[in-house]
């Protein structure tokens, strides 16, 4: 057993980790340690090209290919939950859709007692890390790292069409949801930079020399954090079938995401002692919220026969034409080959008695058995066809993340308990019935033959919650397992240190006591610059 020391160690390079530990490395002399599992595939071609994401989510190569326990309220199913294991993490396999939240649910976080994470405390991390066109200079950032684009300036007619029903049944429109109107229908903006995936990976390690004091090890999977008494001092990690400790003289970090964190604090000590002795591993401190209060966006969908040959099912069914459409993205770097195949969404009311935007509904330019029909293989649709997507922005259900032994290379327990509240059940009903709506405007409805998941003829309540609960699919929004707060179940406190242990702290989506909008990427960005400037204070 070999053995590193650094000034801190930081365990995922994923969308918090990689932020972090370039921050700490650019902003200190101390040696950084940035500690990721998956090999250095980031820059790969469909990793890159926005419209590689339906390639890539089933690729063992670059995620963890996580599945849920069954699901009760999904007729039993198991859920695919891949999550990204490579330099960048999940922002590197994402839709790239990029939202930071909706300032309210900041202020909810403030008002939990997380002092600090209120929308004008986080505003500052959110305009540092961009770079765009889009917005007043009061509230978007011009010289950030992640560079973000905005769809309108690419518009096709399908995608006006939506926008416009959108318009028709109600829903407002708004130029931008993460400066101006958080409510309303909106082409996306998306984090790329001339049509290619701008990840962390890309605007904090690549882009960017490396310092000498800042050392990335892929393909380095972390087994525990080491402690003597109750300080974290370390970490042990497994790389090439060589086990090796790296010490953190300052602090060890976990940024591994919502999965992986709390699996990690578990197996070394810390979480619910019950939990941890029937496990057989030593209690450092008892901790039981560890892995409790998973959340994550439940969506399903309307798919739709289209009218007009104007949608991927018809170019990824025709080499001919894929070629086509990559051949225009080669030369223009524009078109649906560098958006994720959804273009515009609305964050939607669906009653007058709401104060607040409670649904998404979102526009794909594919549709088939499920998220993952990316060819007539996987059950993509034969005809021309899309789909509206739809959940609830802020779920009820709550679940957790359990290790099941005390082998860091066997998946956790993932349980998150959907349509466990009958709040959800309701939300995704009425979401359902507001997207019926806005397909019955006229500024639609020369684009649907025809309704076809799960047809028109489905109207009866019971059907229709039948037909969510077969359908209804992961958002890969998964957050909150390590929730921030100053309770009895809360994990870290609101500078992100575990409670109850020295020198450790959680700085991921993990944090997250609620989900702060309809995407969370771009919050657990910021999380990792704001954790930057909290670790650094008290490094003073």
């Amino acid at each position: 057993m070999t053995a590193q020391r650094f000034e801190y160690v930081v365990v995922g390079a994923g969308s918090s980790g990689a932020t972090l530990a370039t921050r700490l490395s650019d902003r200190s002399t101390g040696r950084v340690l940035l500690l990721e599992a998956g090999a250095a595939r980031q820059n790969d071609f469909w990793i890159k090209v926005p419209a590689g994401l339906a390639k890539i989510l089933t690729n063992h190569d670059y995620v963890w290919p996580f599945n849920t326990e069954p699901q009760s309220g999904l007729a039993g199913q198991a859920i695919y939950w891949p999550r990204g294991r490579l330099p960048g993490g999940s922002s590197s396999i994402n839709g790239m859709v990029f939202v930071r939240g909706e300032p309210a649910e900041f202020d909810h976080w403030r008002e939990l007692g997380n002092v600090g994470w209120g929308y004008a405390d986080v505003l500052p991390y959110f305009k540092r890390l961009e770079t765009t066109l889009i917005g007043a200079s009061e509230q978007r950032g011009r010289d950030g790292p992640v560079s973000v684009v905005d769809l309108a300036a690419d518009p096709d007619e399908l995608s006006e069409a939506f926008r416009a029903a959108c318009q028709q049944a109600g829903i407002p429109p708004t130029q931008d949801y993460n400066g101006g109107s958080y409510e309303g229908v909106g082409y996306l903006q998306l984090s790329t930079v001339r049509g290619v995936r701008c990840s962390t990976a890309r605007a904090y390690l690549d882009d960017r020399p490396r310092r000498p004091n800042f050392t990335l090890e892929t393909e380095a999977v972390a087994t525990r954090v080491l402690f003597e008494g109750q300080r974290a001092i370390g970490v042990e990690y497994r790389r090439g079938g060589a086990l090796t400790q790296a010490y953190a003289e300052r602090e060890v970090i976990l940024a591994a995401g919502p999965i992986k964190s709390p699996q990690l604090l578990e197996l070394s000590g810390v979480g619910n002692a019950d939990l941890l002795r029937a496990l057989g591993v030593p209690v450092v401190h008892h901790l039981p919220g560890v892995g409790e209060n998973l959340i994550d966006h439940l969506q399903s969908r309307l798919t739709y026969a289209c009218a007009r040959s104007i949608t991927l099912n018809e170019i990824l069914a025709s080499p001919l034409r894929q070629a086509w459409m990559g051949a225009k993205y080669l030369m223009s770097r524009r078109g649906l080959m560098a958006t994720p195949g959804c273009t515009v969404h609305a964050l939607a009311r669906t009653s007058a008695e709401q104060t607040r935007p409670s649904v998404k509904l979102q526009l794909h330019h594919l549709s088939g058995k499920d998220r993952y029909a990316t060819t007539k293989g996987y059950g993509m649709d034969e005809y021309p066809g899309f789909t509206i997507g739809f959940f609830k922005l802020r779920p009820d259900s709550r679940g957790h993340v359990h290790a099941r032994s005390a082998h860091a290379l066997e998946d956790p327990e993932i349980e998150p308990r959907y349509l466990s509240a009958e709040s959800d059940r309701e939300a995704l009903l009425d979401a359902l019935r507001l997207a019926r709506t806005v397909m019955q405007q006229s500024s639609i409805a020369a684009y649907a033959l025809r309704e076809t998941r799960p047809g028109i003829e489905v109207v009866a309540e019971a059907d229709l919650l039948a037909y969510i609960r077969q359908s209804a699919q992961t958002s890969w929004h998964p957050v909150g397992t390590c929730r921030m707060g100053n309770d009895a179940l809360a994990v870290v406190d609101p500078k992100l240190r575990v409670r109850g242990v020295s020198s450790l702290r959680v700085v991921d989506s993990s944090i997250m006591p609620t989900l702060p909008g309809s995407n969370p990427n771009a919050a657990s960005i910021m999380i990792g610059e704001k954790a930057a400037d909290l670790i650094l204070a008290d490094a003073r």
